[in-house]
């Protein structure tokens, strides 16, 4: 992998848009200058949604047999997501497997994960697991077409495991006290579903 993507390179990345030693409730968090330049990179992004629109039509068009669904993570988090539900996953209710691509807006890079989980509204009950590679079978040929168009799309790098769960010492993201996150939390989400 390009050195421009290695653990050490992405951490020095995501400390120029975290404060350092700050909690997100410390006003002095959304006064920092790297906060403004994660802000004001959410803003760029926001405004311009063509390329996104387009490999969402993509993802429709090439994968029909599934249930596509834009996840809206900006401006909460650095990246987009979209949930590819397989064929057997009857929404709202019942068992969903989806493949899950996200894109992160600080650099050109991306993961994917599986998900399943079991909805029965009647028992208010849910619960989900989340697999990172190796995907189960029943995914894997979803998982190759949606990395083929995300990698097509956006012409981003797909993160390896070891690089995704590198511990950031020195920063604060949502419910993860300072040190306890990771690389994919702040490139990516602090909410992996």
């Amino acid at each position: 992998m390009d050195e421009l993507f290695s653990a050490g390179a992405l951490v020095e990345l995501v400390r120029r848009y975290y404060p350092r030693g700050l909690y997100g409730d410390d006003p002095q968090y959304r006064e920092s200058k790297e906060y403004q330049r994660l802000r004001d990179l959410h803003r760029k992004i926001q405004e311009d949604d063509a390329t996104w629109q387009r490999f969402l039509q993509r993802v429709r068009e090439q994968i029909p047999e599934c249930t596509v669904y834009d996840m809206p993570g900006l401006p909460y988090d650095p990246s987009r997501r979209v949930r590819v539900y397989l064929p057997d996953s009857p929404l709202p209710t019942g068992e969903h497997k989806a493949v899950v691509a996200i894109t992160s807006i600080l650099a050109p890079v991306h993961i994917l994960h599986a998900s399943h989980e079991k909805v029965d509204l009647d028992e208010e009950l849910a619960t989900s697991q989340t697999w990172f590679p190796p995907f189960p079978p029943e995914f894997q040929p979803y998982e190759a077409k949606l990395d083929a168009l995300v990698r097509d799309s956006f012409g981003s790098v797909r993160l390896p495991n070891d690089v995704l769960f590198t511990p950031v010492q020195d920063l604060q993201i949502g419910n993860y006290a300072l040190g306890e996150g990771t690389l994919i939390h702040y490139l990516f989400t602090d909410n992996i579903w």
